[in-house]
């Protein structure tokens, strides 16, 4: 009975092994090359006198459809921090987004983009001139796909 028990729990552990080395193969083929095998995220920023235009996008470089799923209608959160790194404006303050699941579809080679406009106000009152830092986050989740987050810098004059 005891030859029976460790010869059950060496399977266990050799399947056990088995998988965690399939698993590892996978992460990285995922985390491959950046050019062709990654979801990736990307912001660019366009300044206006008025306004900050925020164009938003979501690529898939893998070589299969990723179903990404969010808790709510807010498909991604916009941090922009001033010179100093003190945050000026966040895109979800003050909003209200809807409490359902949606999900997003996006098919190898595809791309999403989104754009929002920031007015260049922090707690009503125009910003001052300076190098600002805009930090994407986008808040969907796929499987074998890592949390996905873009930068950019803009300068705002006078």
């Amino acid at each position: 009975m005891k030859k029976l028990v460790f010869i059950m729990l060496g399977l266990l552990f050799l399947v056990g092994c088995g998988q965690t080395a399939e698993n590892k193969d996978e992460a990285e083929e995922v985390s491959g090359d950046v050019e062709t095998k990654e979801v990736q995220l990307a912001v660019e920023t366009k300044e206006s006198p008025e306004s900050v235009q925020i164009n938003i996008t979501l690529k898939n470089n893998t070589d299969e459809e990723k179903n990404f799923e969010f808790s709510s209608g807010q498909k991604y959160e916009i941090i922009i921090t001033d010179p100093n790194g003190a945050e000026v404006y966040k895109y979800s303050k003050g909003r209200m987004f809807t409490q359902a699941l949606q999900y997003l579809k996006l098919p190898s080679g595809e791309s999403q983009t989104w754009q929002e406009t920031w007015d260049k106000k922090s707690a009503g009152n125009k910003i001052e001139a300076g190098e600002y830092t805009v930090k994407v986050l986008l808040t969907g989740k796929a499987e074998g796909v890592k949390a996905l987050e873009a930068k950019a810098k803009f300068t705002v004059t006078e």
